[in-house]
């Protein structure tokens, strides 16, 4: 996960990700294009898996989650893009299918009931709050990982978006602070 400090989301725990550009064959190359500028990621070391549910954020963006596996966690080595990005830090996926350290609000959008969830996460001295569209993507990557649902209501509001875009927004799994 990365903490945030690029101006469109200040101080929020959020993934690396961003718009596709030109060039980027696909979800799976923006996503790796995007974790190399913004942590320093090595494409080579990444495993694409699969791409999740699109989600769409409340700029109306269609985000398409890439999820891949990092082959070798030793080799690699974060650069942080400064201008985007406050810190990084991994939290484990699990769990965001636990009702610990979770709140949520009952909200509507679009016309579309949803629960906006917040998970508290401490480490070290630190803690981090990772909610909103961040933690919906969570939500979701660990009930396929784990092949289960959550311990508690994830309801979430349903469009019907495009099965694919060049004009989404991509984002891998793994956390960062913007």
């Amino acid at each position: 996960m990365v903490e945030c400090s690029a101006l469109m989301h200040v101080g929020e725990v959020a993934l690396p990700g961003g718009k596709a550009e030109e060039g980027d064959a696909d979800d799976a190359a923006t996503a790796l294009r995007e974790s190399k500028e913004e942590i320093g990621l090595d494409p080579a070391l990444v495993t694409i898996v699969t791409s999740l549910e699109h989600f769409l954020s409340k700029h109306l963006l269609v985000v398409v989650p890439v999820v891949g596996i990092l082959s070798d966690i030793q080799a690699f080595k974060p650069a942080l893009n400064v201008a985007e990005v406050d810190e990084i830090f991994d939290v484990p996926l699990e769990m965001f299918l636990k009702d610990e350290n979770r709140t949520s609000d009952e909200l509507e959008w679009m016309g579309q009931p949803f629960a906006l969830h917040h998970f508290t996460y401490e480490k070290g001295n630190d803690k981090y709050i990772i909610w909103g569209l961040t933690a919906g993507i969570l939500i979701h990557a660990a009930s396929v990982v784990y092949q289960r649902q959550p311990d508690f209501p994830d309801k979430r509001a349903q469009f019907n978006l495009p099965k694919y875009s060049k004009e989404c927004c991509s984002m891998p799994s793994g956390p960062v602070k913007h």
